[in-house]
């Protein structure tokens, strides 16, 4: 990795719903020609969420908090994402494993335990599997094991139709398939318009493009072999985006797998049943 340069700053951005701008206390790190921001909150033992697709730290709901209680979590934004500026090159999960590492060791979160959702599972299982003495654990949550399975790759070359033709008809999509029909039902058609207004306010739309097209490239079924750490499966029974994620606990050695009552985005609907079985693992339940 070339050299890194940690730099500390308060910024402001638009949270999804909401209309004034949000103050961060994201930090810095400079790693292969990308400046990737991260968050640490709270103290104690290390975790670091990885996002999948698209995602912010306002995706992972109530779970940074609540983990942070007792834990100190390291969130960040990989190349395509946030406030993190790159190169504009193609993306690989070597590449987005090797920021989540610098983001790491400039934190001094190591060994930590390591939460992926979707695309950012495939990078911890990148990680985990890659460097066994920096990760503890691994919680794998609606992750996919090959991005190119038929059903998946129709998916996301929709993704990638709608993001060049209609973006508020792709984040409409994701909405759609990503929260139960009871969880839309309960949001409202004006709640739903809301977080497709705030979002747009803070979308990278040519870095999203570039974590699809790795969507698309996805194949992580060797490297989940090769993990040797205590991991934990988390499928959504509801998930209309992917729905071979029991598949990683057959391909991990030794993994468990669970699955909780909710959709692909997770956090919104059932961040209090993720938080309980992340919890249970965390603290050596593992049976």
């Amino acid at each position: 990795m070339n050299s890194r340069n940690e730099l500390r700053v308060e910024s402001q951005r638009h949270a999804p719903g909401q209309a004034g701008p949000v103050v961060t206390n994201s930090r810095f790190v400079n790693v292969d020609g990308a400046r990737v921001a991260y968050r640490v909150h709270g103290q104690g033992p290390a975790i670091i969420l990885v996002n999948g697709t698209a995602a912010l730290d306002i995706h992972w709901g109530p779970v940074i908090g609540e983990l942070s209680k007792n834990r100190t979590v390291v969130s960040l934004d990989y190349s395509g994402s946030g406030e993190t500026v790159d190169d504009g090159s193609a993306l690989t999960l070597q590449k987005l494993a090797n920021q989540v590492r610098a983001v790491a060791d400039a934190s001094g979160a190591g060994p930590f335990d390591l939460i992926g959702h979707s695309l950012g599972a495939s990078v911890a299982v990148e990680l985990g599997a890659t460097a066994p003495d920096l990760v503890r654990s691994l919680i794998l949550v609606a992750g996919f094991p090959w991005g190119a399975e038929l059903r998946l790759r129709l998916e996301f070359e929709l993704w990638l139709d709608l993001l060049r033709t209609n973006r508020t008809a792709f984040l409409r999509l994701l909405l759609l398939t990503g929260l139960t029909p009871a969880f839309i039902s309960k949001l409202g058609v004006s709640a739903v318009e809301d977080m497709i207004t705030g979002y747009m306010q803070v979308a990278n739309w040519e870095g999203i493009e570039r974590q699809i097209a790795l969507d698309l490239v996805v194949d992580i079924r060797a490297r989940s072999r090769m993990v040797t750490c205590p991991t934990l499966v988390i499928s959504c029974a509801h998930d209309q985006i992917v729905t071979t994620t029991a598949e990683l606990a057959t391909n991990i050695p030794g993994s468990v797998c669970r699955e909780i009552n909710a959709g692909h985005l997770a956090y919104f609907e059932a961040a209090g049943e993720f938080l309980a079985a992340a919890e249970a693992f965390l603290s050596g339940e593992r049976g």
